[in-house]
C-alpha cells in the first residue's frame, strides 16, 4: 500500500509538454497516406536534464509538484485518459473518412 502521508522532505514531480501528433492513414481508394495531426499533452518519463538534453531549452514545459504519490498518479491517469479519448476521436474521423470518402461530422437521419 502506498505512503500518503505528508512530509516536507519528500515531492513527487511530473514533467508534462505539449507536442504536435501525427496519425498516419491510407483510403482505400487512395495510393498515398493522408496525415491527421493534434496537439497532446504528453508526460516526460525521465528527468528534467534529460528532457533539455532531448527538445532543447526552447521546448516549453510544465513541472507539476505533489505532496502524495496518489496525486501525482492520479494526474498520469487524466493524462493518459486525455491521449485514449485523443485517439478515439481520431479512430472516428479516420473511420467516417473510409466510410464515406471524404470528412463527414453530420448525423445521419432516416426519413422513411
Amino acid at each position: 500500500m502506498p505512503n500518503n502521508e505528508v512530509t516536507s522532505e519528500q515531492t513527487f514531480e511530473v514533467i508534462t509538454y505539449l507536442d504536435v501528433v501525427a496519425f498516419n492513414y491510407t483510403l482505400p481508394d487512395a495510393e498515398e497516406p493522408e496525415t491527421l495531426e493534434h496537439e497532446m499533452r504528453i508526460v516526460w518519463e525521465d528527468t528534467l536534464e534529460k528532457f533539455v538534453e532531448e527538445f532543447g531549452k526552447e521546448k516549453p514545459y510544465k513541472i507539476h509538484t505533489f505532496k502524495r504519490e496518489r496525486e501525482k498518479n492520479f494526474l498520469i491517469d487524466q493524462i493518459d485518459s486525455e491521449a485514449d479519448d485523443l485517439i478515439d476521436e481520431v479512430q472516428e474521423e479516420i473511420a467516417n473518412k473510409m466510410k464515406f470518402g471524404f470528412e463527414f461530422t453530420g448525423q445521419l437521419h432516416n426519413d422513411d
